[in-house]
């Protein structure tokens, strides 16, 4: 077998690990890098690039709809044919990020070796002063009769046609964007959500908004539903759940399971080499250490948030872990983007969370008031910031522009700038995001 000697290997090449080689590769680091499908990982190939490729134009439709009344006919080949495109052009763009990386196509798995952790991979083992492991989040599996005709977000993107009905089991982010999405395209959408609302982490405020507004495009709706089997016959697949004491059921051609994801902590030797983890993940320090100090863990491995942009941010505290020059990222402000139409973002405290605090006020302003708005027919939208002592402790932004308005409010919180002089910042005239200064004069501070 042959043994290689590296400074770093890293399992799992999604953004925070490919990010991380190529980082480190750029520092002097000789670095391996281990992938057993696509580099890029759900995100790039699976996730979030391929379902805003599909947002894009599902939002030329719904706009067209709205200024013209008229529909807007996409062609679904040209669509799902330019999303995989996108894909590789991206793919294309990480390899090249990878120049100087060994890339090693397979399943890599911590072995004990002398006792010493190494790395082995396919017929070969590494031996590195750094291990990471970035390997991700796989879709949570429920467990009912008929389980075997759901399918996951992953084979609805790989379809090359859009089906005529859908019933979504999961009322969360991707559940949503997903209902979002396939609306606008013209499928008929049933959402089912065990939680009394959809997007159940989100700003309860927010949520009802978006729930109305969904409920005018003709999705349906079912939260406080629990499903309990999934029959097939003629007319395709049958949902039967229950809703307060009662028994319904839902037809639809395809039925996506979309009810979360877990990491994935699956055959990787951790219980062989002793590493700590729990249902929730890889456990780490601030530094991202696990309980084995030169064995590092980032992204939705060791759970919590599980976001693209927080594996990057998991994979630069690494990297200066590593070369001693430590990064501080502070893990309490991670803005959380769910693209639907109209868009949500968010980040900090929601209200609920905000009624802990001694102290607390709510600022609301909506679009409706805004000329930008009026202007291009989105008025449906608000901005709703939490303020405590004169810091912003939290705000969600739903409507045209919101995962770019939120950004704004991010750099006010990282920066600790107060209400009080923020609201003097000048703002851009006919801008959405004048409805953030509206907002904050609103406190005559």
């Amino acid at each position: 077998m042959e043994i290689l000697n590296k400074d770093l290997v890293i399992i799992g090449a999604g953004p925070g690990g490919y990010e991380l080689a190529s980082n480190a590769s750029k520092a002097g680091l000789n670095v391996a890098l281990i992938e057993k499908e696509d580099l890029g990982g759900t995100c790039l190939n699976h996730g979030c690039i391929p379902t805003k490729t599909y947002f894009h134009y599902a939002k030329l439709v719904d706009a067209t709809k709205k200024a013209f009344n008229q529909d807007l006919k996409i062609d679904f080949n040209h669509l799902f044919n330019h999303k995989n495109e996108v894909i590789k052009t991206l793919n294309d763009g990480v390899k090249a990020s990878l120049k100087q990386v060994l890339v090693l196509n397979g399943e890599g798995k911590l072995v004990k070796e002398n006792g010493e952790v190494l790395v082995k991979v396919n017929d070969t083992l590494i031996k590195a002063k750094s291990i990471v492991i970035a390997t991700g989040s796989i879709e949570a599996k429920l467990d009912i009769k008929g389980s075997e005709y759901l399918i996951d977000a992953r084979t609805l993107l790989d379809m090359d046609h859009l089906p005529s009905s859908i019933s979504i089991i999961g009322g969360g982010v991707i559940g949503m964007e997903m209902a979002s999405i396939l609306n606008a395209l013209g499928v008929n959408v049933n959402v089912i959500e065990y939680a009394p609302s959809i997007l159940p982490r989100m700003d309860n405020d927010i949520t009802r908004r978006l729930h109305n507004l969904f409920k005018q495009k003709g999705i349906n709706i079912f939260t406080k539903s629990l499903l309990k089997e999934i029959k097939k016959d003629s007319g395709g697949l049958t949902c039967l759940f229950e809703k307060d004491g009662e028994s319904f059921n839902i037809n639809s051609e395809v039925v996506l399971c979309s009810i979360g994801r877990i990491p994935n902590v699956y055959n990787l030797g951790l219980e062989e080499v002793g590493i700590e983890y729990n249902k929730k993940g890889i456990i780490t320090n601030e530094f991202l250490q696990t309980n084995i100090s030169n064995i590092y863990a980032i992204g939705d491995v060791r759970g919590g948030i599980m976001l693209a942009h927080k594996a990057s941010y998991d994979a630069k505290v690494v990297l200066g872990h590593i070369l001693g020059t430590a990064e501080k990222v502070n893990y309490d402000l991670i803005p959380s983007c769910c693209f639907t139409i109209p868009e949500v973002s968010t980040i900090g405290l929601s209200e609920e969370e905000a009624t802990k605090l001694e102290n607390y006020r709510i600022i609301k302003e909506l679009y409706r008031a805004n000329g930008k708005a009026q202007a291009i027919g989105e008025v449906d939208g608000l901005v709703k910031i939490i303020i405590s002592d004169d810091y912003i402790v939290g705000a969600t932004i739903i409507g045209e522009e919101a995962n770019l308005m939120i950004h704004e409010i991010a750099i006010l919180m990282n920066a600790k700038i107060k209400v009080s002089e923020a609201k003097n910042y000048i703002h851009a005239h006919p801008t959405l995001s004048e409805i953030i200064q509206k907002c904050l004069n609103g406190q005559n501070l």
